[in-house]
């Protein structure tokens, strides 16, 4: 058999193995101590590492209600929940409110019944003004309720709400940048800044032949650029796409992944930052495995593992193994002999 020396490439099961050992010398007495490990058992979990965007995803812009002078807006940054003033224009605030349906009337008395009204209701009941079961009609008790709100607020108590004057969101927003200031003086319909989401998530592009770790709701792992693992999970799973590649050659079909981090606080120190995104797929269940550099060659063919003698001085033993699976460095081996928990030999470290 031809002399294997060092760090070698080698063929099983069509897959290439590096790090196989040259064959072993017999141990003798003055031999350095063997270093062991036991074969174990379980699952072979390949892990597939894909780079990623931890960011804040996009949002809608603001866009001015009323016309007039700007005199208040928030920071970049900054959180605003339902309740929340948007911005002010001419000292009047324009008001965050939850919900799905847009603001397409004034909200007072003798307007038509309607889902908008409930909507209205629903938020002055949350803010404590509303006293009511929510329903679709606009009475003096909504006024009621409108005009505590109104004198909370600091505004004009008129019992009506303009329709520009409220934003309905289905969630918080956040300040994505500005893109007005205080004092400048706005149409209605003008830009006031652009939002976001609130919470982090990942973008990733898999590989066309990855495409089968794109399962919604899989766990996986984001490692951020200090080195820490976050658990996360998979959200949305988008069509196939073609991007450029990054070296400029010739584009590749993509899978874009959105993940969700399991903990929002556990990345607050980044606002937007290239990420590792780790995906696990299970190969087989129920394997028996060792170290990849546990193997050995038998032949220019085949492989074993080295076992050690039963008492100090003992040659050690070579049993041939049928090499399957691979991953994250170990592989899975079968043969005469091999158990759970027999001490097979690997190079010291």
């Amino acid at each position: 058999m031809a002399s294997v020396l060092g760090v070698i490439a080698v063929a099983v099961a069509g897959t290439a193995v590096w790090g196989a050992r040259a064959a072993p010398e017999p141990a003798t007495a003055s031999s350095t101590p063997l270093t062991t490990v036991p074969v174990t058992r379980g699952s072979m979990v390949a892990e597939t590492s894909v780079r990623g965007t931890l960011h804040y995803p996009s949002g809608v812009p603001v866009t001015a209600g009323p016309s007039g002078v700007v005199t208040m807006l928030p920071s970049v940054g900054e959180t605003i929940a339902p309740g929340g003033a948007l911005y002010s224009v001419n000292t009047v605030p324009v008001v965050l409110l939850s919900g799905p349906l847009p603001a397409w009337r004034d909200f007072s008395a003798g307007m038509t019944d309607g889902d908008d009204v409930r909507q209205l209701e629903q938020n002055l009941a949350t803010l404590g003004h509303f006293r009511d079961a929510p329903d679709t009609r606009f009475t003096h008790r909504t006024a009621a309720a409108v005009r505590r709100w109104q004198k909370a607020l600091g505004v004009e108590r008129t019992g009506t709400v303009p329709r520009s004057s409220v934003l309905f969101t289905d969630a918080p927003v956040r300040v994505a940048a500005l893109s007005t200031r205080l004092g400048a003086e706005v149409g209605a319909g003008s830009e006031l800044y652009t939002t976001s989401g609130t919470d982090k998530v990942v973008d990733v592009d898999l590989k066309l032949s990855d495409q089968q770790l794109a399962v919604v709701g899989a766990p996986v792992t984001v490692v951020l650029p200090d080195g820490t693992g976050l658990p996360a999970a998979v959200t949305g799973v988008g069509a196939a796409v073609e991007r450029p590649a990054p070296d400029g050659s010739t584009p590749e079909v993509v899978v874009p992944v959105t993940v969700a981090l399991a903990d929002q606080a556990d990345a607050a120190a980044y606002t937007q930052a290239g990420v590792t995104v780790q995906f696990a797929s299970t190969l087989t269940d129920d394997a028996l495995t060792v170290p990849i550099e546990a193997l050995v060659p038998v032949d220019e063919s085949s492989f074993g593992v080295e076992v050690p003698g039963g008492r100090d001085g003992d040659p050690t033993t070579v049993l041939p193994v049928t090499a399957g699976s691979f991953a994250s460095g170990r592989v899975q081996i079968s043969g005469e002999g091999i158990r759970e928990g027999l001490d097979v030999v690997v190079p010291t470290r």
